[in-house]
C-alpha cells in the first residue's frame, strides 16, 4: 500500500475519531488543530517516519492548501495581485 493510500485510510480514521471533540465551538474547533498540529510534529519527532526536511517541506504546502482554503483566492485582493499583504 502506498503512502498515499495510507494517509487517506488514516484521514478517514482521524475523521470519524474527531467527530466528537470537533464542533464544540470556534475557540474550541481552534484548539483542537492546534493540538492536533502539536501531536503530529511530536509523533513525527519520536518515530521518526520521515527526516526533518520531508516533514518541513509537508507543513509548507500544508501552509498553502490551508490558505487555499480559509482564503480563496480573490483576483481583486490585494494580497493577491502582489499589493499590500493581508
Amino acid at each position: 500500500m502506498s503512502v498515499d493510500e495510507l494517509q487517506e485510510r488514516h484521514e478517514g480514521e482521524l475523521t470519524r475519531a474527531l467527530e466528537a471533540l470537533a464542533g464544540k465551538g470556534r475557540e474550541s474547533d481552534w484548539a483542537l488543530v492546534r493540538a492536533l498540529v502539536h501531536r503530529a510534529v511530536h509523533l513525527a519527532a519520536e518515530r521518526k517516519p520521515a527526516e526533518f526536511c520531508a516533514l518541513a517541506s509537508y507543513l509548507a504546502e500544508m501552509i498553502g492548501h490551508a490558505h487555499g482554503l480559509l482564503h480563496p483566492a480573490d483576483p481583486q485582493a490585494a494580497g493577491h495581485t502582489g499589493g499590500a499583504m493581508h
